[in-house]
């Protein structure tokens, strides 16, 4: 129940921020990176272990890091701070507003390390 409050105040917090504009960059650029953004967030889910799964609006071209089943970075419970980037994700997806995501470069799977809201 405090979750839901935390992320519905996150949400009335966010309802004045317009939506960038143009098309969402592609993951990673092409240049080798572990970076994705600012990327629409197309999906999210979580497992009985706890860990978030999300699916960014454009392909994973050109990331280090192995997307999971080709598709999804992971966010693990373990993470310094998941529950502030789990709401902030949610708050992002719900509102529509795109997000950067950045890699822990020493996790050959995409591993979410941190997230800015655009």
């Amino acid at each position: 129940m405090k979750m839901t409050r935390f992320v519905l105040s996150l949400l009335g917090a966010f309802t004045g921020i317009a939506m960038a504009a143009g098309t969402a960059s592609a993951c990673g650029n092409g240049e080798g990176t572990d970076y994705c953004g600012p990327e629409l967030i197309t999906m999210i889910y979580v497992t009985s272990s706890g860990d978030v799964y999300i699916k960014p609006s454009s392909a994973w071209n050109g990331v280090v890091c192995a997307p999971v089943s080709g598709t999804y970075a992971v966010l693990r419970p373990s993470a310094a701070n998941f529950k502030q980037i789990y709401a902030l994700l949610l708050s992002a997806k719900l509102s529509g507003n795109q997000v950067e995501i950045d890699m822990d470069r020493a996790q050959s799977t995409c591993t979410i390390a941190y997230v800015t809201l655009q």
